[in-house]
């Protein structure tokens, strides 16, 4: 059984590509790895590198279409060039993907707000079209988040709040946080529509999901599929951002705490009531949300806590990194890098009997 592991770059992910490679002869596997544009569409291959077991290392190759395909790649901001998104179209058609992966924020946010079970968890949460809108939900609320539609690690999030002087805009970035004042609407509705010309934003109410020394945190949970086809959790870790900022995420400038100890600096934050949602939302999402869109493999979830023990989700990723879980419990890294070989296995057993 060959397995690819696909990125945006030849270095991306390369670390823990590796430990997968070298775990998977365990298992009687060989795995390649690849970029999109290296998808070659009328040979029916691949171009990239092959593992080899013996040697221990990567070699430039060109293989076969693999049997199954684990897609890790980003592209930041925007969607990716449609030339590299029509290889991708077909490779899922000519291959197994473990996971296909989720729509925007947008598309996930409408469906599964919805659901009577999670509906309570999500924060109102609108599509913004023009700065007029920004503006409008600014004037009603005071403070809002905007947050662009295909983001990720924290980037391209502002914190918008009036006061006398007009509206200050913050955000964070590697850890320092930029302010902005417009004192003139017209000044801030040129600026957000510059904003809006190059992405897609949603925008939500500011919640105060702070401690009680003002650092924004959040509670990033990191699940993914056995080799039973069930959710287990992996682990789970606090960001903690810096203090008056806005968000946590450790791209720019989050600390990685365990559960335990942030428990010991805030006990008053993860009541029992507070687990308790948690472990309802860790029930229901995972399921709920494969069962409204296609195929997952793993999901990193992020949790908001208030003030007021209200849990809220605030993002729901199907490429999710693994930085905290990797620097707060080093220990489950080695189901980690079974988990993807596992479910390989678990998916040529399915559709084998499926008849596919």
């Amino acid at each position: 059984m060959l397995i690819g592991l696909m990125a945006t770059s030849d270095s991306h992910e390369n670390h823990y590509f590796t430990e997968i490679a070298k775990t998977a002869k365990s298992f009687n596997m060989n795995v390649c790895k690849f970029t999109p544009e290296n998808i070659d569409c009328d040979l029916k291959k691949v171009r990239g590198e092959r593992f080899d077991a013996e040697k221990g290392m990567w070699i430039a190759a060109s293989a076969d279409i693999p049997d199954f395909i684990y897609d890790r790649c980003f592209h930041g901001l925007s969607r990716q060039p449609s030339e590299i998104r029509n290889k991708i179209n077909w490779l899922k058609e000519h291959s197994n993907f473990l996971g296909l992966g989720l729509p925007g924020k947008w598309d996930v946010y409408q469906i599964l707000k919805k659901h009577p079970l999670l509906q309570a968890f999500f924060p109102e949460t609108i599509q913004v079209q023009t700065s007029e809108d920004i503006i409008g939900h600014l004037e009603r609320l005071d403070k809002i988040i905007i947050k662009p539609e295909f983001g990720a690690g924290g980037t391209g999030i502002y914190l918008l709040s009036k006061n006398d002087d007009g509206t200050l805009v913050s955000m964070t970035k590697k850890g320092t946080k930029y302010e902005r004042q417009f004192t003139s609407t017209s000044q801030l509705n040129k600026w957000l529509q510059h904003l809006l010309n190059r992405f897609k934003y949603l925008c939500q109410p500011y919640l105060e999901l702070c401690n009680l020394d003002n650092e924004p945190f959040d509670l990033r949970i990191l699940l993914q599929k056995n080799e039973k086809n069930q959710w287990v959790e992996r682990g789970r870790g606090i960001r903690t951002g810096q203090k008056d900022g806005i968000t946590s995420n450790l791209a720019t400038g989050g600390e990685a705490l365990t559960l335990d100890s942030f428990i010991k600096r805030n006990p008053e934050i993860i009541s029992v009531a507070v687990e308790q949602k948690i472990q309802h939302i860790l029930r229901t999402l995972p399921a709920e949300t494969e069962g409204v869109f296609e195929r997952l493999f793993e999901l990193g979830i992020d949790l908001g806590i208030d003030n007021k023990a209200q849990v809220w989700i605030m993002d729901i990723n199907s490429k999710p990194g693994r930085k905290i879980i990797q620097a707060l419990q080093p220990e489950t890294m080695n189901a980690i890098h079974r988990a993807p070989l596992q479910y390989s296995q678990y998916l040529a057993d399915h559709l084998q009997k499926a008849g596919e």
